[in-house]
């Protein structure tokens, strides 16, 4: 997706970081970017797979800007950010990770290194329990990242429609009709 959307150089913008994966793949696109991330602890990460990435990648991408802002992505216009030429972004999966039956949370219950929830902290889009809540709450994330965004400009959010207590809710459809 970096490579299709933007040119060497350009900004690419990820407003829910998480463990940096956008910022990574931009770094190795030779794009500069920048990731806001509600979690300290995911944020410090980020920054440090991303200092990691920078010593593998070298010399190619030391004029190259990738930073980690601790924050709320519905303040995304708040913070020293350029314009990007690029958002790219996953949101979590509504509240799956507090269904304590699905597959993925029995995952996450065995392995002792990862979290069960995100974080506590009631602007985690994770906390959200109301579908339509949690909807809004991403339409609105997404509508104050326009004033970010270069004019004609693209932004792509990775997500999948989900499945809780045996009925599918079309998140993917639910997002682009909003």
């Amino acid at each position: 997706f970096i490579e299709f959307f933007t040119k060497a150089g350009e900004t690419v913008l990820d407003p829910m970081a998480g463990t940096g994966s956008t910022l990574i793949a931009a770094l190795r696109a030779g794009r500069n970017s920048y990731g806001i991330e509600l979690n300290p602890k995911y944020a410090e990460i980020a920054q440090q797979l991303i200092e990691e990435e920078r010593s593998i990648l070298g010399d190619p991408v030391s004029n190259l800007q990738s930073e980690i802002f601790i924050g709320d992505a519905l303040q995304a216009a708040h913070y020293p950010l350029r314009i990007a030429d690029y958002i790219l972004t996953s949101p979590p999966y509504w509240d799956m990770l507090h269904a304590k039956g699905a597959e993925n949370q029995k995952k996450r219950r065995d392995d002792e290194e990862l979290d069960v929830v995100y974080s506590e902290d009631p602007n985690d889009m994770g906390n959200i329990h109301d579908y339509d809540e949690f909807v809004n709450k991403l339409v609105n994330i997404y509508v104050g990242l326009k004033p970010l965004l270069r004019e004609k400009a693209y932004l792509t959010i990775i997500v999948k429609n989900v499945k809780k207590g045996g009925k599918i809710y079309p998140l993917a459809w639910d997002i682009a009709r909003e």
